[in-house]
């Protein structure tokens, strides 16, 4: 029992020292700012290894897992739901993806380090880690990182094209006349793929972004409660956000999807810098309990 009270001590000390609301803004603030140039990267790198149509689909799967479940037809009778939104996100860019050389690409990466570095900020903070690295080398890491990131996306594009190719429900043993009947597994991977996406991109974030300062133990740990509460706020919110269109469509009107993005991500910054204070909570509280034994 000492022990849940010391970790919960810790959370609430580790708010009241932490800005939350200030470091969420900035996360959010430079995600605004970055994803455009994020998303053309992604779109060359997948498109020149796969084929841009398939870039374009599997950023639209990845934009909308990322977004909460939302469904609403407005006034003008135009249905709004994540995915046509994540469509009409990326679709231009696709379209304008010939703009882009490799000067392209490299000024692009430039754009993105804001994202990186209010990340880091963030995680130096919680975890009071000293910035020891030369600025040059903090560009360095911060390419990695987004090499990392796009390993990652790119990761999953190849892993769904592969098992596209294939018929899973149906297995048959080599050399025998066992069939094995999986008529369930689209819709298992349809749960389990979009929770280890989310799950690798915050590990990544975790232990890279950190400078490797924070264990492979600690990052697990954080990646895991950052994946739990987003698909948890995902859920609760759906709903708000469906009732909160239909309810605030007159004042938004034309500008109800612009507030909806804002405030997911705002949101979502939140939960990423919550589940780094409840991993540090866990360090300092396992610290004290050694004290006291």
């Amino acid at each position: 029992m000492s022990t849940i009270k010391a970790y919960w001590t810790q959370v609430w000390l580790l708010i009241r020292k932490v800005d939350v609301f200030f470091n969420a803004s900035a996360i959010t603030f430079n995600l605004f700012i970055c994803a455009i140039p994020f998303s053309l990267i992604l779109i060359s790198i997948i498109g020149y290894i796969l084929s841009f149509e398939t870039a374009y689909t599997e950023l639209t799967r990845y934009g909308t897992e990322l977004l909460p479940d939302l469904a609403y037809e407005n006034s003008n009778q135009i249905f709004i739901e994540s995915e046509r939104i994540v469509q009409g996100l990326i679709l231009p860019l696709v379209e304008g993806r010939n703009v882009l050389g490799i000067t392209g690409i490299i000024v692009m990466l430039f754009f993105t380090q804001g994202l990186f570095h209010s990340l880091k900020m963030v995680l130096y903070d919680v975890f009071d880690i000293q910035e020891q690295n030369h600025p040059l080398m903090n560009i360095i890491y911060n390419f990695l990182g987004i090499g990392l990131l796009g390993s990652v996306f790119l990761f999953f594009s190849l892993l769904i094209s592969v098992v596209s190719l294939f018929d899973l429900r149906t297995i048959s043993i080599p050399y025998t006349q066992v069939v094995i009947q999986l008529p369930w597994i689209y819709e298992l991977l349809d749960v389990l793929l979009p929770l280890i996406f989310t799950f690798l991109l915050a590990f990544v974030v975790f232990r890279f972004m950190s400078d490797r300062q924070i264990t492979i133990k600690y990052s697990l740990l954080g990646a895991s409660l950052f994946t739990f509460l987003f698909e948890s706020a995902k859920l609760l919110l759906s709903f708000y956000l469906n009732y909160a269109l239909s309810s605030y469509e007159s004042v938004y009107q034309s500008y109800t999807v612009i507030i909806v993005l804002a405030f997911w991500v705002f949101y979502l910054s939140i939960l990423f810098v919550f589940s780094a204070i409840l991993v540090k909570a866990k360090i300092l509280s396992g610290k004290i309990s050694l004290t006291l034994n």
